[in-house]
C-alpha cells in the first residue's frame, strides 16, 4: 500500500493514452488478481490447519483486498506517468463503482463471519496510521510510512492477520501451534514480492518520505535482504508444510532474481497471483 484511503485526484495527460491491458494485466490494475490471491491464502491456513476452506471468509478477503487496493490506486502517489496510471486515470468511474461495489459486498459477510468486522476495524484503523501523523518518534509525530523500515511489517502484519489469523480464529484453531508457524514464516516469505513493488517505487517513495528499506539500503542489500527473509520463511515452514512452502519461496525469490527496475514501468503481475501458486503446491504437495 502507498498511502492510506484519503482520496486524491490522479491526474495524467490526456495525450498519453496508454496501451489496452492484456487480459492478465487487466486483472491485476483491477486488483481481482490480488484479491483471489488474498482468498487462496485464507483457503491455504485453513488446509494447513486440517479445516474445511471457508468460501465466505475467503470472498471477505478477495473483497477487501480489491476494494481497498483499488482505492489506493487513486492516490497521488500512483500518478508516476505508467501505462498503468494512464489507465486508472481513464477508467476513474468504473473503477470507483468497482470499489463501492466490493465494500457494498462486504456488509452482509461481517454479518455472518463475525469476526470480519473485526478485520475490517483494523483495517480500516492501520490505514489511517499509515499516513496519519499520529505515532510518536524521537520528539515528533510521525505516521507509520515515515518512520524507517516500519512499512515492510505494518504491510505484512495486516496480510497475516487477514490470511492466517483470521480463518485460524473463524475456524477455532487459533491455539494450535501451526497457525503461529504459519504466521511466522508467511510473512518472511511474501515480503519477498513487497520488497519487489517497493524496488519499483523507490524513487516515488523518496520523494514522498516513505522510509522503504530499498529507500534506505538500496536495491542491492534489499535484494540481499529478501532472499534471507525468504530463507528465514522456509525454515519455519519445515514444521509446517516443507515442500509447498518451500516451493512458494522459491517462485518469488526467482520473480525477484528477475525483476529490473525500469522508472515508469510496473512489475508484471505474476507477483499477484503467489497465493495461487501456493494453493496449488498445497493441493499438489501436502
Amino acid at each position: 500500500m502507498h498511502s492510506s484511503f484519503s482520496q486524491q485526484s490522479l491526474t495524467v495527460p490526456e495525450s498519453s493514452p496508454g496501451p489496452r491491458p492484456g487480459p492478465f494485466t487487466f486483472l491485476a490494475w483491477t486488483n481481482i488478481t490480488l484479491g483471489v490471491s488474498a482468498a487462496a491464502f485464507t483457503w491455504v491456513t485453513s488446509l494447513i490447519l486440517d479445516r474445511p476452506g471457508d468460501p465466505l471468509i475467503a470472498a471477505f478477503a478477495f473483497l477487501l483486498m480489491a476494494g481497498a487496493y483499488t482505492r489506493d490506486r487513486f492516490q497521488s502517489a500512483e500518478s508516476d506517468g505508467s501505462a498503468r496510471a494512464a489507465w486508472v486515470a481513464r477508467n476513474r468511474r468504473p473503477l470507483t463503482w468497482w470499489m463501492y461495489g466490493c465494500t457494498a459486498a462486504l456488509l452482509p459477510l461481517v454479518v455472518l463471519r463475525p469476526w470480519c468486522a473485526a478485520m475490517l476495524a483494523i483495517t480500516a484503523i492501520t490505514a489511517w496510521l499509515y499516513t496519519a501523523p499520529l505515532i510518536p518518534w524521537r520528539g515528533a509525530r510521525l505516521s507509520a510510512r515515515q518512520i524507517p523500515h516500519l512499512k515492510l511489517p505494518y504491510v505484512m502484519a495486516v496480510w497475516t492477520l487477514l490470511g492466517v489469523l483470521l480463518p485460524a480464529v473463524q475456524q477455532h484453531v487459533l491455539a494450535d501451534p501451526r497457525t503461529w508457524l504459519l504466521a511466522l514464516a508467511a510473512p518472511l516469505i511474501g515480503s519477498v514480492t513487497a520488497l519487489l513493488n517497493d524496488l519499483r517505487d523507490i524513487d516515488a517513495d523518496r520523494r514522498d518520505s516513505t522510509h522503504t528499506l530499498p529507500a534506505v539500503l538500496g536495491e542491492r542489500r534489499t535484494r540481499q535482504t529478501a532472499y534471507t527473509l525468504a530463507g528465514l520463511g522456509v525454515l519455519i515452514g519445515l514444521f509446517v508444510q516443507p515442500l509447498p512452502l518451500l516451493v512458494w519461496a522459491g517462485y518469488n525469490c526467482a520473480l525477484l532474481a528477475c525483476y529490473r527496475p525500469v522508472p515508469g514501468e510496473h512489475p508484471k503481475p505474476w507477483g499477484d497471483a503467489q497465493g495461487l501458486v501456493l494453493l496449488a503446491a498445497v493441493l499438489l504437495l501436502s
